[in-house]
């Protein structure tokens, strides 16, 4: 559903008493670093936190609120920060109703009062006593501060030993205000603490995993996000750190990548292996690091996780090699592990490089025929096959895998399938096609695509009689030519879409219909169906009150 209508989406006394609370300022803050994804706090019985994120379109993608309520898909409170949202974006008004400008006001008071007043807050409510002692803590007992903060929160949000995917966001809050504060050291030039405090997140986070329900991948963003600060820290730091503050980071980041609780979670543990290869022009750091690489290489199985594994370290092997030992050094150790897909695909990307298509054509056959189990494998080394045909002028193998590819989805070969031929030649090329396509059991959208490009009506007109649902978006191509056909595909869509609802939210869906076909066939045809409509389901108030809203 879109911002600019979410009101179609939402049950009636949520939408009146979200926009009660819009109304009268308990939408208290609203904030966003990307556009993306917005963070309110709505004051109720207690002040609850809102998120809402949005695609590039203002579709709502998402949306949370940790209160109680669990008898709708939205609470007054997301729909309080909905309206506040659409004021600002569409209106270009206030998100934020508030009688006072809080900045101003307390740039207005003195330093007694200010923390007379903060006192007085913290304890009232707790959690702010918390955040505030974090937030002013020494190094030292700040990274102790982080590891106690990051528990309670945790374990605050469990219920029965368990956290469920409403309560995920609050149990990560210390793990956030912690990796904040991490930022604010990198950015102060304290990289050994960065480092220290986003560590501390890591391993409580991921013990997590194991009671949680971490479908909305709070877990996963706070994890990778911890990892990227570590790198951030060590990349930034890196030539002022002397040797013995090197070697202290490089050994603290290791040994937390090598603990136990990564085991089936390699992913983040070869991001911090990973981290620890920028230390690697160090002989030393290097030497170790190679020597635990070897022994995760030689402990993993042959099951599909560890045979991931396998690949990770030779991956990051290549790494180390390629930054210190040189091309050459590098190029032998992808031949020596050309068996791998990642490494055959580099030394193909190489031939390419330099022009060596036979080469491309001998490692993409070879290729082929190694992963023939795997269909997305095959598909990549039959492309890397095509662009050796281009580099070799082949333009029969073109032709053929061009061919192939549009029954694979790949609708970027139809273009070049028709520059590989004629214009005399291409009609009887495209009938062959489109009769294939029609052979096809399930046509793909490569076939609609198609259609549209060649302007193919008559074949758009069946196509939708099978598939009543698509006229919604092919009517534009037959509005020339088949306007009759099109507007009886779209009544019988609309007619069919009525048939199967029965509440109003599937009314309302029925009506955003209506509209579109109003748009597309002008004011008299919708006026006729609309009548019609209300005519057949004169006993279903509520479609008949929807129906009366269409202007």
């Amino acid at each position: 559903m879109k911002l600019v209508n979410f009101e179609q989406s939402i049950d009636d006394r949520i939408l009146k008493r979200g926009f009660d609370y819009f109304q009268h300022g308990h939408v208290v803050s609203l904030e966003t670093k990307d556009k993306k994804r917005y963070k309110a706090s709505v004051e109720g019985s207690e002040v609850y936190r809102v998120e809402i994120s949005l695609d590039i379109n203002d579709e709502i993608v998402e949306s949370y609120c940790d209160c109680p309520y669990d008898l709708g898909e939205f609470c007054k409170h997301e729909a309080a920060v909905l309206f506040a949202l659409k004021n600002m974006k569409t209106l270009g008004e206030p998100a934020v109703v508030a009688e006072n400008d809080l900045k101003k006001v307390l740039a207005e008071q003195n330093k007694d009062e200010l923390v007379r007043i903060l006192f007085e807050i913290s304890n009232d409510y707790p959690d702010i006593e918390k955040r505030l002692l974090f937030k002013f803590a020494n190094n030292e007992d700040g990274i102790t501060a982080s590891k106690k903060l990051i528990r309670e929160y945790i374990n605050n949000a469990k219920r029965n030993g368990f956290i469920d995917w409403r309560h995920v966001d609050s149990a990560l809050q210390g793990a956030e205000m912690t990796l904040k504060k991490a930022q604010e050291k990198i950015e102060m030039g304290d990289s050994e603490t960065a480092v220290l405090l986003a560590l501390e997140v890591l391993s409580p986070v991921v013990k997590m995993i194991q009671y949680c329900d971490d479908s909305n991948g709070g877990v996963s963003f706070i994890m990778n996000r911890a990892i990227s600060t570590i790198e951030q820290a060590v990349t930034t730091a890196l030539e002022h750190l002397d040797e013995k503050e090197q070697k202290k980071l490089f050994e603290v980041i290791l040994k937390e990548a090598l603990k136990k609780q990564y085991d089936g979670w390699s992913d983040w543990r070869f991001g911090l292996l990973n981290v620890c290869a920028i230390f690697s022009h160090k002989k030393d750091l290097r030497k170790k690091l190679e020597k635990q690489l070897e022994m995760l290489e030689q402990k993993a199985g042959t099951s599909w996780s560890e045979e991931y594994e396998k690949k990770q370290v030779k991956l990051l092997q290549f790494e180390i090699i390629e930054k210190c030992d040189g091309t050459s050094a590098a190029e032998k150790f992808i031949y020596k592990n050309i068996k791998i897909s990642d490494f055959r695909e580099k030394a193909i990307t190489r031939a390419l490089e330099n022009g060596d298509y036979e080469k491309v054509l001998e490692l993409s056959i070879l290729g082929e025929e190694v992963d023939k189990s795997y269909r997305g494998l095959v598909l990549q080394w039959r492309e890397y096959r095509y662009h050796a045909y281009e580099g070799l002028g082949d333009l029969e193998n073109q032709r053929k895998l061009a061919y192939d590819f549009l029954f694979k989805n790949k609708y970027s070969y139809y273009v070049k399938l028709k520059e590989l031929y004629e214009q005399d030649e291409w009609t009887e090329v495209l009938g062959r096609l489109i009769e294939a396509f029609e052979k096809e059991r399930y046509q793909s959208t490569v076939y609609i695509e198609i259609l549209k490009e060649e302007k193919l009506t008559k074949q758009i007109i069946e196509y939708c009689k099978k598939h009543k649902s698509l006229i919604m978006d092919l009517y534009p191509y037959l509005m020339e030519s088949h306007f009759e056909e099109a507007n009886d595909l779209f009544i019988k869509y609309i007619e069919l879409s009525a048939e199967g609802t029965s509440d109003r939210r599937g009314y309302r869906n029925v009506c955003k219909l209506i509209k579109t076909y109003k748009k597309a066939f002008g004011t008299i045809h919708s006026h006729k169906l609309i009548g019609e409509l209300k005519q057949q389901y004169q006993k279903r108030p509520a479609f008949l009150d929807e129906l009366g809203k269409i202007r």
